[in-house]
């Protein structure tokens, strides 16, 4: 008797492989989630007052930004790595062009990068890089300049972006067979040979 492994079409096995512009996209984004323990490490080395190279024996200094600062980037950070991934993973099945997957891809990690940069140097500023001048938390500086300055303008266009690819998901269209980065549709076709042949 065949078994079902001999109707099997070879391309319905083929293993995926990500684009180009996937791969980069995940790179950017597991280099964010490492700035993750980076910023652990400036949380841990705030709450000591130093750090502690020889078991028992601490070496004080001081670093800058807050221990509450260094929290809001420990847990901030994450979820910009998060969002960059999600969404290499997903761009190339919504059947955009080429160039659409490049600009929606580079935006997004442009602001985990623009935000994961204003989580560490909103520590810096006094008026936690909130607005570009003074706020009731401090007067504004240069730290608050770059923290806000490119999180506020890609922040923007990553919502547009966002939205864009949100309503091209929701039109549930069948992507082309020949967009970048789309996984061919042959497990249907499979399924029913294997069915013809068995009844």
């Amino acid at each position: 008797m065949r078994t079902t492994s001999q109707y099997a079409d070879p391309a319905a096995t083929q293993t995926y492989r990500f684009t180009r512009l996937q791969r980069l996209m995940v790179a950017h984004g597991v280099l964010i989630l490492f700035m993750t323990l980076v910023a652990g490490l400036g949380l841990w080395m705030s709450l000591v007052g130093g750090f502690e190279f020889i078991p028992g024996s601490v070496i004080e200094f001081q670093i800058p930004g807050t221990p509450e600062g260094w929290a809001r980037a420990h847990r901030g950070t994450p979820l910009n790595a998060f969002m960059v991934i999600a969404v290499a993973l997903i761009l190339p099945g919504l059947g955009f062009s080429a160039r659409a997957q490049s600009l929606l891809g580079w935006t997004i990690v442009a602001t985990g990068w623009s935000n994961t940069v204003f989580y560490f140097f909103s520590n810096f500023a006094q008026n936690r890089g909130l607005t570009f001048g003074a706020n009731h938390f401090g007067p504004g500086s240069i730290e608050s300049f770059i923290a806000l300055a490119p999180a506020y303008f890609f922040g923007v266009l990553s919502m547009v972006g966002l939205i864009v690819i949100a309503r091209k998901a929701f039109r549930d269209e069948e992507p082309s067979q020949t967009a970048p980065g789309a996984m061919p549709v042959t497990a249907s076709r499979t399924d029913a040979r294997m069915h013809e042949s068995v009844g």
